[in-house]
C-alpha cells in the first residue's frame, strides 16, 4: 500500500499544473502590458481560486500571474529585465543572497512570439513555477524568493505603477 501511495504521489507531482482543475482559477484583474510605457505588447492577468481578497492580500499564494503577448520578445530581455527590476525593489544583501537562484530561474526564459503566454504559478508551499504556454521552464522554492520575484510587478518600484494598481484592483 505504501508503494502505491508513493507511486501516486510521484505521478501527481510530475503532472503539469494545468492538469489540476484550471477552471477553479478565476481571473481577478487584467491589465495591458506596455513596453517603454506606451507600446502595448500584451495583457497581464492575476488569477486566484477566489478573488475575494483586495490589494496586497491578492498576492498571497496560490496565484497565477499570466502574460499573454501580442509581439515577439527575446528571452534574454526577460531575464535581464527581471534582474534589474528585482535589484531595484529589494535591499542589496537580500539580492546578493538570491542572485544565483535568480539567474538559474531566469535561464528558463525563451524567445516568444505573438500568442505565447508566460505564467508564474505561486503555490502555498512557497514554490514558484515559470511556464511558457504548457511547458514548465523553471521552478524555485521559498516564499522569500517568490516575494522578491513578484516585486518586479508589485514592489515599491514596479515595472508599471498602472499595471500594479490595476492588477491589485486599486484602479
Amino acid at each position: 500500500m505504501t508503494r502505491i501511495r508513493t507511486l501516486l504521489l510521484i505521478l501527481l507531482a510530475a503532472m503539469p499544473a494545468s492538469v489540476f482543475a484550471s477552471e477553479s482559477w478565476k481571473t481577478c484583474n487584467e491589465a495591458p502590458v506596455k513596453a517603454l510605457g506606451f507600446i502595448t505588447v500584451g495583457k497581464a492577468a492575476l488569477s486566484k481560486p477566489a478573488c475575494d481578497a483586495a490589494g496586497d492580500t491578492l498576492l498571497a499564494p496560490p496565484l497565477h500571474l499570466e502574460f499573454a503577448y501580442t509581439r515577439a520578445v527575446p528571452g534574454a530581455a526577460f531575464a535581464k529585465a527581471a534582474m534589474v527590476m528585482i535589484e531595484r525593489n529589494i535591499d542589496a544583501q537580500r539580492f546578493n543572497n538570491i542572485a544565483e537562484r535568480l539567474r538559474a530561474f531566469n535561464s528558463g526564459y525563451r524567445d516568444i512570439d505573438d500568442g505565447d503566454r508566460y505564467r508564474l504559478v505561486y503555490l502555498p508551499s512557497g514554490e514558484l513555477q515559470l511556464w511558457l504556454n504548457d511547458e514548465q521552464l523553471a521552478v524555485e522554492q521559498g516564499h522569500d524568493f517568490a516575494d522578491a520575484y513578484l516585486s518586479i510587478w508589485f514592489g515599491q518600484k514596479p515595472y508599471s505603477d498602472a499595471m500594479k494598481e490595476t492588477l491589485l484592483g486599486q484602479r
